[in-house]
């Protein structure tokens, strides 16, 4: 077995590992956490492929979705691709995310289950299950900038890249979503003065397969969560629905609302006006409160703080 065959069987183990113990303490207050590890086991992890370097993940997971269609197959929803390090990651925009070794480098494939009106919650939900595991890991200073940017104190240590991809053959759609998480890079270069690591952060190394077993396991948890709150819809006659799962642990994971930033598609290099933000939408878009007091919502794009934490 190669190396990368290896890393790639103890993360499905470690994945199963951590799904166990989080559903034995979500046992003691949810009846359906048993029901909800089967559902996640579904969707986060039924291949996994670990490479040690590529140019990006998401073409490559693009890529065997579009051969398998173009063979009348079905690519399997949940696989993960892993990489050591990426040699020309990007971010929103097209940015680069500098990803040398020392990081966690993933791509997730799922066939959305989800109803199209709310694939959004999956990309919130990545960042809720980020900031979550962190600080279940010791990191309490971690939370989540609207939509998913996982900040420690004040500075982005991971990010998610979400893009829908539709095919010819068949007309099926998935999702990919590529997460760029720094652990233990030591230093970043000058024209990244708002990034940090986990490591930079709290002065110690942190285990990386264990730590991305975790996350996928959460994620996967969560996004089971998103699709059983859809399915309790259903049943519903008189339009009085659950809370939202994913909506509600935003608003404990998040640093968001509350305060002044400044949006835009592009925040950083064309800002579009400055706000404060006041809340969460039930279809996941920010609510912001102009200057003038109109309040606007915006369900794309992004936001940087303006005032300190």
């Amino acid at each position: 077995m190669s190396r990368n065959e290896e890393r790639a069987a103890a993360l499905k183990r470690l994945i199963d590992c951590y799904m166990a113990q989080d559903v034995a303490i979500m046992s003691s207050t949810r009846e359906d956490a048993v029901e909800l590890a089967s559902r996640a086991k579904d969707i986060v992890g039924r291949e996994i492929i670990c490479l040690e370097r590529a140019p990006r993940l998401m073409p490559l997971a693009k890529e065997a979705i579009l051969r398998a269609d173009e063979t009348g197959l079905s690519h399997p929803s949940g696989c993960i691709w892993w990489a050591e390090s990426l040699a020309q990651a990007k971010g929103r925009m097209g940015r680069q995310w500098w990803s040398p070794a020392g990081g966690i480098y993933l791509c997730i494939a799922i066939y959305p289950r989800l109803s199209k009106q709310f694939w959004s919650f999956y990309s919130l939900g990545i960042g809720v299950a980020i900031t979550q595991v962190l600080r279940e890991w010791g990191l309490s200073s971690v939370s989540v900038r609207w939509i998913n940017d996982v900040l420690v104190h004040g500075k982005k240590v991971a990010g998610t890249l979400t893009e829908v991809i539709t095919c010819p053959g068949s007309s099926e759609s998935y999702i990919l979503f590529g997460i760029g998480l720094n652990i233990n890079i030591e230093a970043f270069p000058s024209h990244l003065p708002q990034a940090a690591s986990l490591l930079t952060a709290t002065k110690r190394p942190w285990p990386a397969v264990s730590l991305a077993a975790h996350l996928l396991s959460r994620i996967g948890l969560v996004f089971a969560d998103l699709h059983k709150w859809e399915l309790s819809r259903l049943d519903i006659i008189d339009d009085t629905w659950a809370p939202n799962p994913v909506l509600r642990a935003f608003v404990l994971a998040s640093d968001t609302i509350g305060r002044r930033c400044v949006f835009g598609f592009d925040a950083d290099n064309a800002p579009e006006f400055v706000a404060t933000a006041v809340g969460v939408t039930d279809d996941g878009g920010l609510l912001l409160a102009l200057d003038d007091g109109e309040e606007v919502t915006v369900n794309t794009g992004e936001i940087r703080y303006l005032d300190l934490p």
